[in-house]
């Protein structure tokens, strides 16, 4: 069997404007199929993949589902089902490309099986509903999934609904040629490990150096903003995919974000996928020392904290003693259960380019808390560097990437 494109869609709503993008696709020179995502009703014409076929794979019984008439409680049973579908076509190398058409129900339904898919598989959402509020980092997450917005209703061919099916059929085929001419490199087939690496502003010269002198080295340096969503996706790629050999974490901050319910938060198991994986890893102390309170948990007690108005959008809140030993305290304990190597290095002249020494928002006594907690909490082997310069110094950059090269 040939590599295919697949076309999630709800045919029995759908299926007149699937098969067209289908044709479109095949016009390209590639194949396609359409995966029916129906819930109710039959679909209004013939389907590669029938939903049949999907509710067969889910696991569930066909006739009890057909019992089941609420369409809420009948989409876990599709999606199910359709993702092992199409991890399996995957797996075999039948897969090509993803995408998937539809509204509010077949947007979600669709995005959620493509997000089961690795990073690097062509993925694309044509949606009429994907510029509303809220929605696109629903339909999105933590996945690589590109979203077109429709813009008009997706219900019937006319003049306007062919011109978006087909430059989506466009889009989708240069993605899958685009994957072919560049594909995602595993670290198992390069001559060196590529590498895993967080950073946000405030640290962002820090990370320009750090790379700098890895590339001179010959390494490839992957960036993830550590945002709360860069970082958690970083997790979830080392998690899921064997593409990196080993990670410099130079913004951990949303460890702390996590447990405060801040806006940085990136999940309760940020700092963990590369432990569990036992790949190398670096860690520095970049905006674990202040905090982005949200505005509807703000605290009248915030008022008297030390604070940096970043943008426009972003205020830093230095975090208090209480919350730093809270912090050392997650995130020593997610280092202690790495199988593989782990550095610790600790600029004493300031965590970011905003808290450098000197400035009204340095305070070394407080980051003292987090890194006395956090040596005596870290075990023996985990080695803590302490360097006498600030964090977006050369000499600080230098010192992460001296801490890789030695246990690489």
């Amino acid at each position: 069997m040939t590599e295919s494109i697949i076309i999630l869609v709800m045919a029995e709503e759908k299926w007149e404007e699937a098969d067209f993008l289908r044709l479109q696709i095949e016009s390209h020179g590639h194949k396609a199929m359409i995966l029916d995502t129906g819930l109710t009703g039959k679909a209004l014409g013939t389907c590669n993949i029938t939903r049949e076929e999907v509710i067969m794979t889910s696991g569930r019984p066909p006739d009890e589902v057909a019992q089941i008439t609420d369409r809420g409680k009948r989409m876990p049973v599709m999606v199910d089902g359709a993702r092992q579908i199409v991890q399996n076509l995957n797996s075999r190398g039948e897969l090509s490309g993803i995408m998937s058409l539809g509204g509010t129900t077949g947007s979600r339904m669709g995005t959620s099986i493509m997000k089961s898919l690795p990073f690097g598989v062509p993925k694309l959402a044509v949606s009429s509903t994907a510029s509303i509020p809220g929605f696109a980092s629903k339909y999105m997450g933590t996945s690589d999934v590109t979203l077109m917005h429709s813009v008009v209703e997706i219900a019937g061919l006319n003049n306007m609904m062919r011109n978006v099916l087909a430059r989506a059929a466009g889009a989708i085929c240069g993605m899958v040629e685009g994957s072919v001419r560049v594909p995602v490199s595993l670290s198992g087939h390069a001559e060196k490990p590529l590498i895993a690496m967080t950073h946000f502003g405030p640290c962002e010269e820090c990370a320009v150096n750090v790379r700098k002198q890895l590339g001179l080295k010959g390494y490839q340096v992957i960036g993830f903003s550590a945002a709360g969503i860069g970082d958690r996706a970083m997790e979830e790629i080392i998690g899921r995919q064997d593409i990196f050999g080993a990670v410099i974490d130079l913004a951990p901050g949303g460890v702390g974000e996590e447990l405060l319910g801040f806006a940085r938060a990136a999940g309760p198991t940020r700092l963990e996928a590369a432990g569990n994986k036992g790949i190398p890893q670096v860690i520095a102390t970049s905006g674990v020392n202040f905090g982005s309170p949200l505005k509807r948990r703000y605290k009248p007690e915030y008022e008297s904290r030390k604070k940096y108005e970043y943008d426009a959008v972003r205020t830093f809140m230095r975090l208090s003693h209480e919350e730093l030993i809270m912090a050392a305290t997650a995130i020593a304990d997610k280092l202690n259960k790495a199988r593989g190597p782990v550095r610790v290095v600790i600029p004493l002249g300031g965590w970011s380019s905003v808290d450098k020494k000197g400035t009204f928002f340095y305070d070394g006594d407080a980051d003292r808390v987090f890194v006395n907690e956090l040596k005596s909490r870290l075990r023996q082997d985990i080695e803590v560097k302490e360097i006498d310069a600030d964090l977006e110094t050369p000499e600080f950059a230098g010192a992460v990437v001296d801490a890789l090269i030695n246990i690489i």
